[in-house]
């Protein structure tokens, strides 16, 4: 089967111009219940004994009513850029998980999440298509997207698989999700995505290749979320997933190949809850994916996050976690084989942090990272101090 092939490239005079596009319509083409649009800007600073230097992410999005502009009820558009910029501070030090979700292979302009949306409210069902993160509805949690180590926010088994992810930031696949609501805050989602997001040649490209050779990635999770609050999601959450490529993938001994799969736990609880300072939420996570094709056969991670830990005073949260990845024997054995050294069996990553909310738009994250065995390297470790800046802005909807 011949794969059809489309790519853009964006620049960053495209992104301004389509910015410029949303805004038209949200202030002058359509009334301004139509269209909203605001935007994210992430930066890291980060130093240890190995490197040094900052990494930063400008994200934009806008979302439109589908039933205003052409009268389809119950549906949403959605659109989004990127541009990443900045180091590889993980290049250096050599982490298999990474030291900030902010870092990627290439520096791009990039289009990102764009979908179209249906609800069906009457049996409380959802479908998506479109260009889509899987990790903003599967395999996460709220109360880990403080912390900037990657695995606080999609577990390192799932993250390492496929030959160029599986449709996570910053690469996403095309993609059809459906979501399902059973009552009583249960779920059931499901999602088939490109098996091959992107351009594994070209990363800093957004493309979409569809092809028999590629095959899809099916992803499913079912779960229980606790009722939604005034200020959004309470944080009881419960989830248990299951993810497989249909294109077999090549054992890491070149023996033969076979299915590339893994299974995956979540949950998230309020331990404390002191009504005049805020609550204390623990949330651990696991998972674990075919030793003889992944890097990674096991990941955990745990932590916790407390709101408003001196009352109105000082941070408005802290947060502390713990993640692990296990190399699978398979993995040690070909390091050993091709390197001629023993590799540890596991590499441990802990951060803590505290984030100052300086005003509605801004808010300053100081942190501290230390990682144990980098990339199995035995010995191999390192602290890292941090410092994240996010600021906010633009026009929500009405």
């Amino acid at each position: 089967m011949k794969p059809h092939i489309l790519h853009r490239r964006l620049g960053p005079a495209l992104i301004a111009a389509a910015l410029a596009g949303f805004s038209f319509h949200s202030c002058a083409a359509e009334p301004a219940a139509v269209w909203s649009w605001d935007g994210i800007y992430k930066a890291d600073l980060l130093y240890s004994k190995t490197t040094s230097g900052a990494v930063g992410n400008l994200g934009l999005r806008a979302t439109a009513d589908a039933a205003t502009l052409f009268g389809w009820d119950d549906t949403t558009l959605h659109g989004e850029l990127l541009w990443n910029h900045g180091s590889k501070p993980n290049r250096r030090i050599g982490t298999a998980q990474g030291i900030t979700n902010l870092e990627v292979a290439e520096n791009a302009a990039r289009i990102y999440a764009s979908w179209i949306e249906h609800e069906f409210k009457a049996s409380g069902t959802s479908v998506l298509f479109g260009l889509y993160d899987l990790n903003s509805e599967f395999y996460a949690t709220d109360a880990s997207d403080l912390p900037i180590h990657p695995s606080f926010g999609i577990g390192i088994d799932f993250s390492q698989s496929g030959r160029n992810g599986p449709s996570i930031f910053p690469n996403l696949g095309l993609t059809l999700r459906a979501k399902q609501q059973l009552g009583s805050g249960y779920y059931l989602q499901a999602a088939a995505i490109d098996g091959v997001p992107g351009d594994p040649s070209h990363p800093g490209r957004t493309t979409i290749r569809l092809s028999g050779d590629d095959g899809a990635l099916l992803v499913g999770e079912f779960g229980w979320q606790e009722g939604n609050a005034d200020d959004g999601p309470k944080p009881g959450h419960w989830g248990l997933g299951a993810w497989r490529y249909t294109a077999r993938s090549e054992r890491i001994d070149g023996s033969r190949s076979e299915a590339n799969q893994g299974v995956y736990a979540l949950a998230q609880h309020v331990l404390f809850d002191n009504a005049g300072r805020g609550r204390t939420i623990g949330f651990v996570r696991a998972g674990v994916a075919n030793r003889r094709v992944n890097a990674v056969a096991f990941g955990i991670d745990a932590g916790l996050r407390v709101e408003r830990p001196f009352g109105q005073d000082g941070p408005s949260a802290m947060t502390a976690g713990i993640a692990a990845a296990r190399f699978g024997r398979a993995h040690r054995d070909a390091v050993l084989a091709r390197e001629g050294v023993t590799i540890a069996s596991l590499e441990m990553a802990y951060e803590v942090g505290a984030r100052w909310q300086v005003s509605p738009d801004l808010a300053l994250q100081p942190l501290l990272q230390h990682v144990r065995n980098a990339g199995g390297r035995r010995s191999a470790n390192e602290t890292i101090a941090g410092l994240r800046l996010e600021w906010a802005f633009g026009r929500a909807s009405p």
